[in-house]
């Protein structure tokens, strides 16, 4: 697969545009699976699925925009303001989770290491498909000079 091709879309006003409504899709789509099985797993020990929902619902809104600014900005070489856009992501992507420990009560070990191994799972793809990302904009950069 040419991951040149993949992530051409990340040099085109409108199409970037188009991929950020994506993102957002997808993201909301994401909290709402992801609050089903939270509820499911944590209501035991006093976590209220419907406050959840609505932490990870609200914080996601913003998040997709954090998140995919702070990718924009890291291949547009925005230093500065990759920055501040990726503090940004990070708290409001570990928003949610914050609640979970927060609020959970009498919680079993295994739970919570099992919650802990699925999020540095999916921190270290993200982070594994930001970088994946920065590294085919920067190629196609130079193929098109």
């Amino acid at each position: 697969m040419d991951m040149k091709k993949i992530f051409t879309f990340l040099h085109d006003v409108e199409a970037r545009r188009k991929g950020i409504r994506i993102w957002l899709f997808l993201v909301l789509a994401w909290s709402i699976g992801r609050s089903i099985i939270v509820a499911h797993v944590f209501h035991k020990y006093g976590l209220s699925g419907r406050v959840y929902f609505a932490i990870d619902f609200i914080s996601s809104i913003p998040y997709a925009f954090t998140s995919a600014q702070s990718l924009l900005t890291f291949i547009d070489r925005k230093r500065g303001e990759t920055l501040w856009w990726g503090l940004a992501t990070i708290a409001l992507f570990y928003a949610p989770d914050i609640y979970i420990i927060e609020i959970s009560k009498e919680v079993p070990s295994s739970t919570y290491i099992g919650f802990g191994v699925i999020l540095v799972a999916l921190s270290a793809f993200a982070i594994a498909q930001w970088s994946q990302s920065h590294r085919t904009s920067v190629r196609n950069k130079k193929d098109a000079q």
